[in-house]
């Protein structure tokens, strides 16, 4: 038995914490919190003609900006992206997990159950930068069957959206995934990683007429620095998962840099 003093975190496990409010304690030194129930899921006729329409209007953005190549590549990344986090949070026992098209965004995977550690986060987040690469894969064969270059404007996109997800600033895949790692270093770490992608994020998206995806970044960085977005309470990584997931991180960069590098030299 303990006494109610002793549940709480200390000062000095306070000063550990993350931008989100993490419970940062190698061993479960709080009681964790229960598994967060979704709420209640609308009608599956409700939900496919959502995201139906959706679809359509993520593709119209996609095609009305950058034409109709980016317009197909962005709904099938997003899917396979989406499909990859899945993937991962079914795998991983945070299920059932859901996709949603948010229009003008990308999409989003919902999930059941929060991650438990921050390792099952950081595994979960890498997946859709990950496995949405395979979504270029079709645009390469198209590419080569008609010889047309233009058909590598999809590979471009597609990799350059999934090497744009790893940056670790809110709300990208990055924060999720080498967020956890920056502040196992230390939280000042991970807010400044953060605000500096972050601002130089919002600079490119208003600079290139995407005033849109810039509000939503720098929302997305100003509650996490301001610790209004809370990270889910899981324990922290131990020292060898540290190591395991700047490692997958590094991967998954160089997987992201080399499509798009190589849709730049083929398409040149």
């Amino acid at each position: 038995m303990t006494s109610p003093d002793e549940s709480l975190p200390s000062a000095s496990d306070v000063e550990k914490l993350g931008p989100w409010g993490a419970v940062a304690a190698t061993q479960p030194a709080i009681p964790l919190a229960e598994p967060v129930i979704a709420p209640t899921q609308p009608s599956l006729a409700s939900q496919i003609g959502w995201g139906l329409a959706s679809s359509v209007l993520f593709a119209a953005y996609l095609g009305w900006q950058w034409g109709w190549i980016y317009a197909a590549a962005g709904i099938l990344g997003v899917v396979v992206h989406e499909l990859g986090h899945l993937a991962a949070i079914n795998s991983l026992g945070c299920g059932p997990g859901r996709i949603h098209i948010i229009p003008f965004f990308g999409g989003a995977a919902s999930m059941r159950r929060a991650p438990d550690t921050e390792f099952k986060g950081v595994l979960i987040a890498l997946a859709g930068p990950v496995i949405g690469l395979v979504a270029a894969a079709p645009f390469y064969l198209l590419s080569a069957i008609r010889k047309e270059p233009v058909w590598l404007d999809g590979v471009l996109f597609i990799g350059g959206l999934s090497l744009l997800n790893l940056a670790p600033a809110p709300p990208l895949d990055g924060s999720k995934a080498l967020g956890p790692a920056l502040a196992w270093i230390h939280p000042n770490v991970e807010r400044a990683a953060m605000i500096l992608l972050g601002g130089l994020g919002v600079f490119w998206a208003v600079t290139h007429g995407q005033l849109i995806i810039g509000i939503f970044v720098g929302i997305g960085v100003a509650q996490a620095v301001m610790g209004r977005a809370p990270r889910p309470p899981a324990l922290r990584l131990t020292t060898g998962q540290w190591f395991i997931s700047i490692g997958l991180w590094l991967v998954a960069l160089i997987l992201c840099a080399g499509v798009t590098l190589s849709g730049l030299r083929q398409n040149a």
